[in-house]
């Protein structure tokens, strides 16, 4: 190989590293940043620099560890019931504005005309929020699914969605609809087992 691939594999390691850094979500930055590390680590084997070699094939061996706890720890979930007369949920909201404009940019903070109103706890913190209202005897329509950056691996919504089949089974409901405005929330809408209706518009069958 080249000096000048050498080189670019160095470059493209520390590229790597320093996107993970920038990364809100727990579980991404282990991720991205174990790519990171492989990287630097295939450097320094490359060049001969062996405490780069070394450094880094350490920290490859850790990111693994905290993934493995990640991924093997049995979370507790709770799905709580709220409303709109809780100071709570105000604050939750205004705190997370900014935040779920970007996801849901046509939410309608109006809270009055949301009917099913819940908070996701994760071992006893509150990391989400779901709200809703009735479209017709047979449909709900989701006005926001939101969950705290660092939580998006999705075992929130997981846990969210097999709580409302249970809740909703003898309500009627047999529909749950959505919009997806941003690459991100389709993508988790998809994950959760919505089909694209088009224009935006998602739904689930329960």
């Amino acid at each position: 190989m080249s000096e000048n691939l050498f080189e670019w594999i160095g470059y493209a390691a520390s590229l790597v590293v320093a996107v993970s850094l920038l990364m809100s979500s727990i579980v991404k930055f282990r991720w991205i940043n174990l790519s990171g590390s492989i990287l630097f680590a295939v450097y320094g084997f490359l060049i001969h620099a062996w405490p780069v070699c070394f450094f880094n094939s350490a920290i490859v061996l850790i990111n693994l560890y905290f993934l493995y706890k990640i991924y093997s720890k049995k979370d507790e979930f709770k799905i709580i019931t709220t409303s709109a007369s809780e100071v709570l949920l105000h604050e939750f909201i205004n705190f997370h504005r900014k935040e779920i404009e970007k996801i849901s940019p046509d939410f309608d903070f109006n809270l009055s005309k949301k009917e099913y109103n819940y908070f996701i706890t994760r071992n006893m913190t509150l990391v989400g929020l779901f709200l809703a209202h009735k479209e017709s005897d047979k449909s709900l329509k989701i006005d926001l699914d939101f969950v705290t950056p660092q939580y998006r691996d999705f075992k929130n919504g997981e846990h969210l969605y097999a709580f409302l089949k249970n809740t909703l089974k003898d309500s009627g409901i047999k529909t749950l609809k959505a919009t997806g405005k941003t690459s991100e929330h389709k993508q988790y809408l998809k994950e959760m087992g919505f089909i694209s209706a088009g224009n935006e518009v998602f739904v689930k069958q329960i």
